[in-house]
């Protein structure tokens, strides 16, 4: 296998792309590979992984907030040895158009319905018909069948959730974007719901190579799923949002799943290979990295609480209310040569000093530069890296244009200052996000660059 030419790398500047296995795409620290899996993989595998991250990269291993298995700092040879390496391993790797579950689908008792059948059937059909070709890069289905893994604050090009009415299974169709703000289509019966989606997509790729889930309307779903969709709706109150998946969770029958994840979604290879080899030593079989860059283990109830202070103790994130796990984060300086500031170090003084307003309610974006590769979709509270400080935007991209730029040296204590202001004057019961809403994009700016 020849080496890819750097003339086929996709640029880093560009968004929207996907950089699968076969194509890696350059980043500020050299190419990344991603790779995602349709099934459990052992963790002694993964512990080849890890290895193969070493060998062929930086060392340094993502967990991306879709469950993909990122490899950082490749070159064009290197990124085709890696390839040949994790294909020769026979893993479950998923090709093609991605259509995501839960890791626990089939074996999560408090799920409401069975998601597996409903996947294979779009995936098969997908397949045979070449969708994944004629359709933009990053299209992604989602079947979100309940349990203890939340799939809502995924974005979804076409979402079906399971939803139960009169004690039936109905599947309840949206469109574009996370659930909460999707456009909402109607309910579909168990038998029709594979065929609406693929029907859907079809339609999209009619379209056009860069047509998403967003640029339909209900006029269109209407008319492609006909009589398939019922213009019934079930109330929002009846949405059950799961919380992140870490710790542990029941899945019945004496088992247990267990949750944890890398901080900010990152960790070297050889911090990741050693909670894989005590997890063999526990007898945990099986291994699958989920949503909120989780690493989702099953076995007893004794080995996933072995496993679990382990992971505590070596840096990761187990708990679901860890100020960590609402932080964006990009690899930054020195690790990206894009950036222009070390993006962990500020994380970490936030994740320390700043946890009560780190309450889950919003997520705190901190990126090393303008791209914003860790949360393509606007934050609350955005900051980003530029040559003249830190950028920061109020319910914004970290592209666009910022209303404060803090000063090198200033960065920490403005942070602290947000918290402070927080803890001393929020109503009871107000939760960060709400609290900075009301304050607004001009008062919370003014207190950044410490104006009044």
């Amino acid at each position: 296998m020849s080496a890819l030419p750097l003339s086929d790398v996709q640029p880093f500047s560009r968004r929207g792309v996907c950089p699968a296995l076969s194509a890696p795409m350059q980043t500020g620290d050299g190419l990344l590979s991603r790779v995602a899996f349709t099934g459990y993989v052992s963790p002694q595998d993964f512990v080849t992984l890890c290895a193969l991250a070493t060998r062929h990269g930086n060392g340094l291993v993502d967990i991306t907030a879709r469950g993909g298995l990122q490899f950082r700092g490749l070159t064009a040879q290197s990124a085709t040895g890696l390839e040949r390496d994790v294909l020769q391993l026979g893993l479950p790797i998923r090709q093609g158009l991605a259509v995501e579950t839960s890791p626990l689908a089939g074996i999560d008792r408090t799920a409401i319905a069975d998601t597996r059948n409903i996947v294979r059937r779009i995936r098969l059909s997908a397949e045979k018909l070449g969708l994944h070709d004629r359709l933009a890069a990053k299209m992604s289905v989602i079947v979100d069948g309940g349990g203890h893994v939340s799939l809502s604050d995924l974005l979804a090009d076409i979402r079906l959730r399971a939803v139960t009415l009169s004690g039936e299974i109905f599947w309840q169709l949206t469109l574009g974007d996370s659930e909460n703000k999707a456009l909402r289509a109607g309910l579909l019966r168990q038998e029709h719901a594979a065929s609406v989606v693929i029907d859907l997509l079809l339609h999209l790729a009619t379209i056009g190579p860069d047509a998403r889930g967003r640029d339909l309307d209900l006029a269109t779903v209407r008319m492609v799923c006909g009589e398939r969709l019922l213009d019934r709706d079930i109330d929002d109150a009846s949405r059950c949002v799961g919380d992140l998946p870490y710790g542990l969770m029941p899945l019945g029958d004496g088992f247990f799943a267990v949750g944890l994840a890398p901080a900010f979604g990152q960790v070297s290879a050889d911090v990741l290979a050693s909670l894989f080899q005590q997890a063999t030593i526990l007898g945990l079989a099986n291994v699958m990295p989920g949503p909120s860059h989780s690493l989702i283990f099953c076995g007893r109830e004794a080995d996933c609480r072995e496993l679990l202070a382990y992971a505590a103790t070596a840096g990761f994130v187990t708990m679901a209310r860890d100020p960590r796990s609402a932080i964006a984060v990009c690899p930054g300086a020195p690790a990206c040569g894009s950036a222009f500031m070390p993006t962990h170090a500020l994380a970490d003084h936030a994740a320390a000093e700043c946890g009560s307003i780190l309450d889950g309610s919003f997520t705190l974006h901190i990126s090393g530069c303008a791209k914003g590769c860790a949360h393509p979709s606007p934050a609350l509270l955005a900051f980003h890296g530029r040559a003249e400080g830190l950028a920061f935007g109020f319910s914004a991209l970290v592209g666009d244009p910022p209303t404060a730029v803090l000063p090198i040296g200033a960065q920490k204590a403005a942070l602290s200052r947000l918290a402070q202001l927080y803890e001393k004057e929020h109503k009871p019961g107000e939760n960060a996000r709400t609290f900075f809403s009301r304050l607004g994009s001009e008062t919370v700016s003014a207190l950044l660059r410490q104006d009044n």
